[in-house]
């Protein structure tokens, strides 16, 4: 039981990572214009 809790709480603190990390905005589809000073 206790293996259970642990692997289903891991599980959405991954989802939690993944869906803050890769939208750094909360609109999921917006991206910011990069800067040309910052492209190479």
């Amino acid at each position: 039981m206790k293996k259970k809790i642990l692997i289903s709480f891991s599980k959405g603190l991954a989802l939690f990572a993944v869906v803050f990390v890769s939208t750094a905005c909360v609109w999921l589809f917006h991206r910011p214009e990069v800067p040309e000073e910052l492209r190479s």
